[in-house]
């Protein structure tokens, strides 16, 4: 199986996960966490289990806004393997490429709707003290953050992946590269104009020279760079 191949399965365990959540199933993540541990995801999981441990279980909730019940907040995306939710609109915000492609968008909504929040304080009072890192009252909020910190880890070995094809070459068949790592090309060209560098230079369409169409143009590329899957010679 290949490094490409690795993050999709990786994937389908963490939609499988997702989904029993959903069901209102907690304390799920650990059997997955076992499951990636043994592989290139190891640092990640790793991280995952840091999150839980030193979750701060006030960062999820509106205090601010507070009616009868507290209200679920997911943080923004680049804090979060998730795109934020605005609870007083009912609205994702901040959806990216990968939210888009996997369908996270919709499990944060669904999450944010689908679960009563319990007041997170010790003795379940509005005035009491909070609970203490990584013992929410809201025990599936656990899963919920180590989900979302491996959502974000395979988020950011994808677009390192893309990332170190390009930065390896003078020139990037961009279709290929998509068709090579198993990405649709328009997720390709999102996570190339996010990434580059200043000088270089991305093409979707050009109107004077077709044979630049898809292309990623390095102004210094580094030889030295092994990406983990290269495109054919």
């Amino acid at each position: 199986m290949d490094y490409a191949d690795t993050l999709r399965q990786a994937e389908a365990s963490l939609k499988k996960a997702e989904d029993g959540l959903l069901a209102g199933k907690e304390e799920l993540v650990e059997e997955l966490l076992n499951e990636l541990s043994d592989g290139p995801l190891a640092p990640d999981v790793k991280v995952a289990r840091e999150r839980m441990q030193n979750l701060d279980e006030s960062r999820y909730i509106k205090w601010g806004h507070w009616q009868t019940s507290p209200e679920f907040s997911a943080p923004f995306w680049k804090d979060e393997g998730y795109p934020g939710f605005d609870a007083g609109i009912q609205e994702v915000r901040n959806a990216d490429w990968y939210s888009k492609r996997t369908g996270t968008s919709k499990f944060v909504n669904q999450v944010a709707t689908s679960h009563q929040m319990k007041v997170p304080t010790v003795n379940g009072e509005r005035t009491g003290e909070k609970t203490p890192p990584g013992q929410p009252a809201n025990r599936w909020l656990l899963d919920f953050v180590a989900l979302s910190s491996l959502r974000l880890a395979i988020k950011r070995h994808w677009e390192q992946l893309v990332s170190d094809v390009v930065r390896s070459r003078q020139r990037t068949d961009l279709a290929l590269l998509a068709k090579t790592i198993g990405l649709p090309a328009s997720d390709v060209l999102e996570i190339c104009r996010k990434i580059r560098d200043y000088d270089d230079k991305v093409t979707e369409h050009s109107i004077d020279d077709p044979s630049m169409n898809m292309t990623y143009v390095r102004k210094k590329p580094n030889p030295n760079l092994k990406p983990l899957v290269d495109l054919p010679q």
